[in-house]
Parts: structure tokens; C-alpha cells; sequence
């Protein structure tokens, strides 16, 4: 087996409950404008992509590329929320529920990564995002670089944010990630039992406003995460990576425990014209972990800053 495929999640441990006093004064702080102010309902839109419904959030204009947001397993486009009206200020921002995640139907075709990457495409041609930022997180930063290396012509930038491209077998992770966005509902409310149903996820989850975390987990499991899961292990990039043409941005946190930092490291060493930016005491959402540093490090890979 080849060093970068691993059974288990990412080595780094987990913080202890009173280590999130010590996080920083930016950790877990809304950025501005705070989503909380956003009429939501009326920036929710759906198409139809081979006969099957994809649901999408749609926020902001401007003349710079627009921007498009992908989630990772077990997600849906709110784990944008928190990246969305800051970007929107100055760019044209779509979150998208990928097939078989949040109200998106299952597509007709078994999930695949590929297949991620091909809705992503139409997506975009429908919508007419002209060389967009595709920004994905984990599972989505896969399909974001998939999309980069099957859709050239589409992708204007790429930033990769704690993303699976090189532990397409990371199960453990992924089984970690997918049940603890089920929504766990009242236990939110409770610190401790907060800590322990998201500490593999977020590296501080009791600084993490509870609204927030509310919106980050869906209810029921969503139908498309086994497939997807098993799509995610299944599927190995690691040496095409080179191959990427884009620019990419290669976003991840230092103590994130599903995948490693040292991926995101081989990364950004891997692909021709690749930035990385680490998040100290970050774990895998650094878009939820530190807004105000991750929405700066974005909007400065795009130009707008």
C-alpha cells in the first residue's frame, strides 16, 4: 500500500475541553456581513442537471470570477454559511448541495467522484459561471480538483480546503465526519456534549456559536453518504495532480484529525503553480474554525484584497 493511502483518520489529537480558552480571539467569530442577517429563502434556487433536482444558494454580483462553493461528506451548502455574504460583497457567490446531500436528489447514475465533477460542470454551464473559484472542502476539494483536471477550460482557480486528494482511503475519517453530521439536535446545547460529538471535526467546537452548528448538521444522514464514502476511498488522484493547470490554493488546519496537514503540504508541493495556507490550531473546517483569516486568505487568492 502506498504511504499516502491510510485506513485511519489523520495522527494529530484531540484538543481537551479547556484547551478552547487558548484558541485565539479569532477563533469560532462570524465574519461581517454576518450571516445570521441574510434572508436566506429568498437566495435558494434549484435546477435540474440529468433529470435530477440541484439545489443551490446564490448571493452577491460583481465583476471579478465568480465563486463556487463545494462540501465536503456528509454536508450541505450551509457549511458555506460563514464564507458566503463576505465573498458576496464582491463577487458572485453559488453553494451547491451536491447530488444525494442536503435537498439535491440522487442521481440517476451511481455516485462517483467523476460524476460529482460532471454535475459541478453543468452546474456551472447552466448558471454561466465564466472561470469560476471552485473552493471545496474535504470530499469536495477532491471533486474540485477532479473538476480541474477533466473540466480545464471551466475552472479559473482552485482552492483546496482540507481536502481528501491524497487519502482517498481515509474510512475512519470519513465514517467520523459523516456521523457527526447527522444532527444530533438538544445535545448541542450541552458543552461537554458538544466537544465530544464534533471534536473530530472542529478542533474547538464549544467556541463554535451553537446556531452554527445547528446549520452545519442536517437532520437525518443524508442518502448519499455511504456511496459517496465509498466513492472517496475508491478514487486516487495522487499522481495527476501535477497535471493541474489552475491556480490552486491548498487551505487546511494544522490539527485537523480526518486528514493530515502533511497532505495538504505534498499538495502544494505537487501541483506546478500551488500557495498553501496552514491554520494554527485549526481542525477540518477552518471556513466554520477562523472565518475572518480563512474569507481574507480567499479573497487575496482571488484578487480581491
Amino acid at each position: 500500500m502506498e504511504a499516502h493511502r491510510r485506513i485511519l483518520a489523520g495522527r494529530s489529537r484531540p484538543a481537551g475541553l479547556r484547551a478552547a480558552s487558548a484558541a485565539g480571539a479569532d477563533y469560532g467569530v462570524s465574519d461581517r456581513p454576518n450571516w445570521r442577517d441574510v434572508r436566506w429563502p429568498e437566495q435558494l434556487h434549484a435546477l435540474t442537471v440529468q433529470g435530477r433536482r440541484v439545489h443551490y444558494a446564490e448571493l452577491g454580483s460583481g465583476e471579478g470570477a465568480p465563486v463556487l462553493l463545494v462540501h465536503g461528506l456528509g454536508g450541505r451548502w450551509q457549511n458555506w454559511l460563514e464564507t458566503i455574504p463576505r465573498l458576496a460583497q464582491q463577487r458572485r457567490v453559488v453553494a451547491i448541495d451536491l447530488p444525494g446531500f442536503g435537498h439535491s436528489q440522487l442521481p440517476v447514475e451511481p455516485i462517483s467522484i467523476s460524476g460529482f465533477a460532471s454535475t459541478v460542470e453543468r452546474v456551472c454551464d447552466l448558471l454561466e459561471l465564466e472561470a469560476p473559484l471552485v473552493v471545496g472542502n474535504s470530499l469536495g476539494g477532491l471533486v474540485a480538483a477532479e473538476l480541474g483536471l477533466r473540466f480545464p477550460e471551466r475552472v479559473g482557480s482552485l482552492a483546496l480546503v482540507s481536502a481528501a486528494c491524497l487519502a482517498p482511503a481515509v474510512l475512519a475519517g470519513g465514517r467520523v465526519a459523516s456521523s457527526l453530521l447527522r444532527g444530533p439536535g438538544g445535545m448541542i446545547a450541552r458543552p461537554r456534549a458538544r466537544h465530544l460529538l464534533f471534536g473530530g471535526l472542529l478542533r474547538h467546537p464549544t467556541r463554535i456559536a451553537t446556531d452554527t452548528l445547528h446549520e452545519l448538521t442536517g437532520g437525518s444522514r443524508p442518502p448519499g453518504t455511504v456511496a459517496a464514502l465509498a466513492a472517496l476511498s475508491a478514487h486516487d488522484i495522487s499522481l495527476e495532480l501535477e497535471l493541474i493547470a489552475a491556480p490552486v490554493l491548498v487551505l487546511h488546519g494544522r490539527n485537523d484529525m480526518l486528514i493530515p496537514c502533511a497532505d495538504a503540504e505534498r499538495v502544494a508541493r505537487t501541483v506546478p503553480d500551488a500557495e498553501l495556507v496552514v491554520f494554527e490550531d485549526t481542525g477540518h473546517m477552518p471556513m466554520v474554525e477562523r472565518p475572518v483569516p480563512f474569507n481574507d486568505a480567499l479573497l487575496r487568492f482571488a484578487g480581491a484584497l
